[in-house]
């Protein structure tokens, strides 16, 4: 058996292009916590379940595991700064953008208006497999807006051009 060459491996994965999100949520005691992931697939229909991927290192990973709702807001193309800004580390990452939070008896995760798509979620299960947890969100609220999406590709940003036909559709 060979090792694996982490690089050529990193590499490889750099070669699928893939959406840009940010995963949101509201802690017990009020606190908004967010982070940039282009880990995130569907997983299932029947019942709406998608997945997004942590790594436990991260300063938002026990907050997240802890977590009953969360949003994956799917950034649109004009949005580049927001995933910029929430990659970074000890920051108020909320503020300066434009999110819709949940108050009082609507504990709902902040939703960022203007992203291409909204999927909030209630937490389905969680897995913690390699230095990542698999965080399973069942869909609950969908919102859409006519963007075209922010893709991330050979480890830069990236634009994709869409015609009006195609962002009706």
């Amino acid at each position: 058996m060979t090792t694996l060459d982490i690089d050529a491996f990193r590499a490889a994965l750099s070669s699928f292009p893939s959406g840009v999100t940010i995963v949101s949520t509201t802690d017990a005691s009020g606190r908004h916590w967010g982070f940039t992931a282009s880990s995130f697939s569907s997983v299932s229909m029947e019942p709406p379940l998608v997945l997004v991927c942590l790594a436990q290192k991260a300063d938002s990973h026990p907050v997240f595991v802890r977590a009953r709702q969360f949003a994956i807001n799917i950034l649109a193309q004009e949005q580049k700064h927001v995933a910029l800004h929430f990659s970074r580390k000890n920051v108020d990452k909320f503020a300066g953008h434009d999110f819709l939070f949940g108050a009082g008896n609507d504990p709902a995760p902040p939703v960022l208006r203007g992203s291409a798509a909204a999927l909030v979620c209630e937490t389905h299960d969680i897995y913690h497999l390699g230095d990542h947890a698999v965080l399973i969100g069942e869909v609950k609220r969908v919102e859409t807006c006519p963007r075209v999406p922010l893709v991330y590709f050979k480890r830069d940003f990236r634009n994709i051009e869409l015609h009006a036909a195609e962002m009706e559709a």
